[in-house]
């Protein structure tokens, strides 16, 4: 039984806090481990101070990588993909990475003022974008199914996230890696996004409203790529913390982006598991 980790981190990028452990826990623990982490960390905290997901730093399959980021369900986070920047670039401005939901290696480097900017998962586009029963767009990035809402935003978040629920049963989409139903508003030179992701948070699969989301801010640029035939340069995505990521897209012949944004580091030590 794993009482104690020796290496935790909790990492804050721009919102979604992110636990990343360092200890070599065997994989079939994952689950048993980051539920533990969550209980004992959230415990008597607010909710906008919280553990929202659990990744574990592994040994990378490929030699090019510098290092391996999975998450419990076995998803990609785009947010997971700063944190391991911020933590593994302290010393390198740029690397290559592994990161579960996608077989690719992913660069990500540090820019000049401190920003880590994390490569996404490529996009490749056959045809027109698929649509839910509710004619709402599907981005299916790697690791986690986007659908995205242009409505509906002024909605209080309990309803959103009925209608989350509702719109991934309706559509038959509980046994995905991941799901984000992102409602989303647009302003004159930024976006604002809500999105409710529904993935193995530990144990089980749960639908959590999410304080900011790399992969939907990602799947947002791509959707304005696509629908204004042009390159996307840092866009500003405004998440539901209120901080900025920033989302840059272009296209040749795939659809190639770079997730930006500043990584907190607000933890990192031991830390035993009630």
């Amino acid at each position: 039984m794993i009482n104690k980790i020796k290496k935790l981190y909790i990492c804050y990028p721009g919102g979604n806090i992110n636990a990343i452990v360092e200890d070599p826990i065997p994989k079939r623990d994952y689950a048993l481990v980051a539920q533990k982490i969550i209980n004992t960390y959230n415990k008597n905290k607010s909710l906008h101070k919280q553990i929202e997901q659990v990744a574990f730093i592994e040994k990378p399959k490929n030699k090019k990588a510098l290092s391996r980021l999975s998450l419990v369900g076995g998803e990609f986070s785009g947010n997971a993909v700063l944190c391991l920047g911020a933590l593994k670039l302290k010393n390198n401005k740029e690397d290559l990475f592994e990161i579960s939901g996608t077989n690719e290696l992913l660069r990500i480097f540090i820019d000049e003022n401190g920003y880590i900017n994390g490569q996404m998962p490529k996009f490749r586009l056959i045809g027109q974008l698929d649509k839910t029963k509710e004619q709402y767009p599907i981005i299916p990035l790697q690791g986690i199914t986007q659908i995205l809402i242009f409505k509906n935003f002024q909605k209080n978040n309990n309803w959103q996230k009925k209608e989350a629920l509702r719109i991934i049963k309706n559509n038959g989409l509980e046994k995905e890696l991941a799901v984000a139903i992102v409602f989303i508003k647009k302003e004159s030179e930024l976006m604002r996004i809500k999105p409710y992701v529904y993935f193995k948070k530990g144990l089980k699969y749960e639908i959590v409203e999410e304080t900011a989301c790399g992969s939907a801010t990602t799947a947002v640029g791509i959707y304005q790529l696509i629908t204004k035939n042009r390159p996307i340069t840092y866009l500003k995505v405004i998440q539901p913390s209120g901080n900025p990521l920033y989302i840059s897209i272009k296209k040749n012949n795939e659809i190639k982006s770079y997730l930006s944004g500043k990584v907190k580091i607000i933890f990192q030590e031991s830390f035993n598991l009630v």
